[in-house]
């Protein structure tokens, strides 16, 4: 039978840990209170303590249990484990929402970021836990909690995240609660093209404008290439067309082509 004086720091862990993947909150409490709690913040495999493995449980039942009870022994909630991941990201990038809003409500931080810059929004985002998002902007944004526009070590915002794994419901969230994709500047010759078409590129969903940011500096966008096509063509016909071609010059030659500048375009002119 197992008793509290065989119970040392690195035992007593691992015996709490088989209980709680088996499902048995006596035994687990038993072991708490055999060791005053001395062991709710303890760091074992990647740095991670009883909490954060408490939320990742496959059960929901067991990992809500397991999880209040760490947390009323004052485990602390904000821990990261070895690269920087507290227990509410591990909870928000598993979508686990009642867990969630437990960690939140012990004062888990919900804009606490890990080692590569990456927040708890971050991951329910990159991961399409649209619950979890649409929870987190309710309870923080009014409240000025959440910082929408933040950005990890690579450059990338929540909503970007949720944009390139095609997590519409995420995206739609996040710009309904004011999240910005980062514009590139523009000329004031684009600018004046744009007019023309400003609804519809106010229009355009975020998913394009979130892919064409990640193409290849020097890969130009469709639209460039189909009007170098066309004004080549009218050149030619020109060249070869004699007095038609005169009476009728190409409507291409006789004005600066304008087209939209693309973000690829932009970064290409600020890297000179």
């Amino acid at each position: 039978m197992l008793k509290p004086r065989d119970l040392g720091p690195g035992a007593s862990t691992q015996t709490f840990l088989e209980a709680m993947r088996a499902g048995r909150m006596h035994l687990a409490r038993f072991v708490l209170d055999a060791v005053d709690g001395a062991i709710v913040d303890w760091r074992s495999d990647r740095g991670r303590s009883p909490l954060m493995y408490a939320v990742l449980l496959k059960d929901p039942a067991w990992r809500l249990a397991f999880a209040r009870l760490l947390l009323e022994h004052h485990a602390a909630v904000n821990l990261g484990d070895d690269a920087g991941r507290s227990a509410l990201s591990l909870a928000c990038e598993r979508g686990y929402l009642e867990v969630t809003k437990l960690l939140v409500q012990f004062g888990a931080d919900p804009d606490t970021v890990d080692a590569r810059g990456w927040s708890p929004l971050m991951y329910a985002a990159s991961e399409g836990r649209t619950s979890v998002v649409e929870w987190l902007l309710r309870a923080f944004r009014r409240f000025g909690q959440l910082r929408l526009e933040r950005a990890d070590r690579a450059g990338h915002t929540a909503l970007q995240l949720a944009a390139s794994g095609g997590h519409h419901q995420c995206v739609k969230a996040l710009r309904s609660a004011g999240a910005l994709l980062l514009i590139f500047p523009q000329s004031p010759s684009s600018q004046a093209g744009d007019d023309d078409d400003g609804a519809a590129s106010a229009a355009s969903p975020p998913l394009r404008a979130a892919s064409e940011r990640q193409l290849p500096l020097d890969q130009r966008s469709a639209e460039e290439l189909r009007f170098q096509g066309e004004e080549e063509e009218a050149e030619e016909e020109e060249d070869l067309g004699g007095p038609e071609a005169k009476k009728e010059p190409s409507a291409t030659r006789g004005r600066q082509l304008i087209r939209r500048s693309t973000a690829p375009d932009c970064q290409s002119l600020l890297s000179h």
